[in-house]
């Protein structure tokens, strides 16, 4: 038998999550940036590679809300 999640855990893992995702993004950028190799990005509908001086990377972090 499942167990159910309740919404308030439900919406812990949620921020948890993506929280953990902007924090490996930025871990990539980086090390991007440290190894000055260009990253590729998706940007309308195409890939396209930016030089480690276009990636935009804010030095501190910055607390992201989540609805």
């Amino acid at each position: 038998m499942k167990k159910r999640v309740s919404q308030e855990t439900a919406k812990s893992l949620v921020e948890k999550a993506e929280i953990a995702l902007r924090q490996a993004v930025a871990g990539v950028i980086r090390d991007h940036r440290r190894l000055d190799e260009p990253l590729a990005i998706w940007r309308d509908g195409r890939v396209v590679m930016l030089s480690p001086d276009q990636l935009g990377l804010r030095e501190e972090p910055v607390e992201y809300r989540t609805k």
